[in-house]
């Protein structure tokens, strides 16, 4: 999965709660750090770097982390799967995977109704 947060604390402190939940995270900064597109991959990433592009090159799903339920909805009216508070936890990130079916659970988590 790839996953684009600006802020370098958050950034390693999401990367780290997802890898230990077994997700291979690339975990950058912003879009110029991508090598490649992330086809058939999941896109974790802040509201400023989403862009149309990452469903149009073949993401399987972009989730959004958004500062307002405005910028959320907005992403997923341009083709984000989901969105979730930018300042979540990390466990609701992981939380709203297990929702997307991104990762599997051995037993059904409570988990955010995030989907658009």
């Amino acid at each position: 999965m790839l996953l684009v947060e600006a802020d370098f604390e958050r950034r390693n402190r999401l990367s780290r709660a997802l890898r230990a939940e077994g997700l291979p995270v690339l975990a950058v900064s912003g879009i110029a750090e991508v090598e490649r597109w992330p086809a058939g991959e999941l896109v974790v990433t802040d509201s400023r770097k989403f862009t149309t592009l990452w469903r149009d090159t073949g993401a399987a799903h972009v989730v959004v982390l958004a500062d307002t339920a405005e910028e959320g909805m907005a992403a997923c009216d341009h083709g984000a799967t989901a969105w979730i508070p930018r300042r979540c936890t990390p466990d609701a990130i992981i939380d709203a995977l297990y929702d997307l079916g991104v990762m599997e659970p051995e037993l059904a988590p409570d988990v955010l109704n995030i989907a658009c």
